[in-house]
């Protein structure tokens, strides 16, 4: 990955009955955005504050695991994730776009005509 990023795995795996585990693993990953400084509490931008994260998280997850196949699981959703998403993530202009798609109020469906 680009810059001093690192995604960290962690596991919230559980028995959900029986033998059968639900493995579900959270990929964490936080980037450093140039020019977004921390706001102090009068409204000016601290110039020793550290620079605000962005902050990308992705839930893998797979159901009804029997007890002898849960590390193996963990091993293929990582392998799966670092093959499909981390060429993405390594990209130097991925973290402005991950933010501007989740700008509050900015909607993923966009009509031009309302429905009756």
């Amino acid at each position: 990955m680009s810059g001093n990023s690192i995604v960290r795995f962690f596991d919230h795996s559980r028995i959900y009955f029986g033998d059968y585990h639900h493995v579900r693993l959270e990929a964490r990953c936080e980037f450093d955005l140039p020019g977004c400084r921390k706001v102090m509490s009068d409204g000016l931008a601290d110039e020793e504050a550290p620079l605000v994260p962005a902050v990308y998280t992705r839930m893998l997850e797979k159901m009804a695991v029997p007890s002898a196949s849960v590390e193996e699981v963990k091993a293929a959703l990582i392998e799966e994730f670092r093959k499909n998403t981390l060429p993405y993530m390594s990209s130097p202009d991925f973290p402005l776009k991950m933010l501007s798609r989740n700008v509050p109020g900015k909607s993923s469906v966009r009509r031009e005509y309302q429905a009756s």
